[in-house]
């Protein structure tokens, strides 16, 4: 199984031109797609709805999208009606096979004083798999601006992936005893099935930190001077590390043109929880890719369900 995650920067590429064409170009042809900073309505973006569009360039795909910031852009006619209109910004998961359903978290933020900060979230998906079972993605994008905000938003994500198994799917019980019912009919009938909500899980996407801040170690356990990381079952397997890369190396995102300049520094991954740790075969970083200012991140699973 081939999952990329790709911070797309609302489309504007290296060039400073926006392309949704070529950003589906670099991230065509894996199994699973997780996509941050994807927008509706914005001017900067010629009020292109993004998700729809590209949507239309990868149309083999299953496609959600999770707008963690939303604020009004309506627009009021001459004749007194609404053009109701959303501004919207947050992620993207296209999926091979379809997403049984999705649920939507922002995360913790602070009103800060001296620095713009916004609201982050992470996007769950459950994606079935094609021959039994699905999979939990959570795709996530944490804040910019303030490393109190990443670590409380880190706890919460934890939470919300421990959390998960417990409250099971979108609907869970027996529709049999339904109280809302119609004709003898209950109103939920098109729904037979209780989606899923598996143990297994990726959490992937922009974390706007590196294996060197502290926020690092909430996600895989501490350093020790003698031993390395010391993890527990509750902290995540970095997909990059376990594929036999260091965790100091590797740039995902570079402040200039280049993502090969000295400043570069990788705050993409992808995690995985111990069950799956040997299921990774292989990751990479697409160099080459011009889209954004960030770089594709893509890796591999033996995930034998899906075979």
């Amino acid at each position: 199984m081939k999952i990329v995650t790709y911070n797309i920067q609302f489309g504007l590429g290296k060039g400073g031109c926006f392309d949704l064409e070529k950003i589906a170009n670099e991230v065509d042809g894996a199994d699973i797609i997780a996509l941050q900073e994807v927008e509706r309505y914005w001017q900067r973006s010629s009020n292109v709805d993004q998700p729809a569009e590209l949507g239309k360039f990868l149309n083999k795909y299953y496609w959600a999208y999770g707008p963690y910031f939303d604020v009004d852009a309506s627009i009021p006619q001459p004749d007194g009606r609404i053009k109701n209109v959303r501004r919207q910004f947050g992620n993207m998961i296209l999926s091979k096979t379809p997403i049984l359903s999705t649920r939507l978290f922002p995360l913790p933020k602070s009103a800060l004083r001296q620095r713009h900060n916004m609201v982050v979230g992470v996007f769950e998906g459950v994606v079935k798999l094609q021959r039994d079972g699905a999979l939990r993605i959570y795709n996530a994008h944490l804040g910019a601006r303030s490393q109190h905000d990443r670590v409380s938003q880190i706890i919460s994500i934890r939470d919300t992936i421990r959390r998960a198994p417990a409250e099971g799917g979108a609907w869970t019980g027996d529709l049999a005893h339904s109280l809302w019912e119609h004709h003898g009919h209950t109103l939920w009938e098109e729904d037979a099935t209780p989606p899923p909500m598996p143990e297994s899980f990726v959490l992937l996407g922009d974390f706007n930190l590196e294996a060197k801040d502290p926020e690092y170690d909430h996600l895989v356990g501490p350093r020790d001077g003698d031993f390395g990381r010391i993890s527990s079952k509750e902290e995540f397997i970095d997909t990059w590390v376990a594929a036999g890369h260091d965790e100091d190396e590797g740039i995902t995102y570079s402040p200039g043109r280049s993502s090969s300049e000295a400043q570069g520094m990788r705050i993409d991954y992808a995690f995985v929880d111990e069950s799956m740790q040997k299921r990774v075969l292989g990751a990479r970083i697409d160099k080459a890719a011009q889209g954004s200012d960030h770089q594709p991140y893509w890796f591999d699973l033996d995930y034998a369900p899906y075979d």
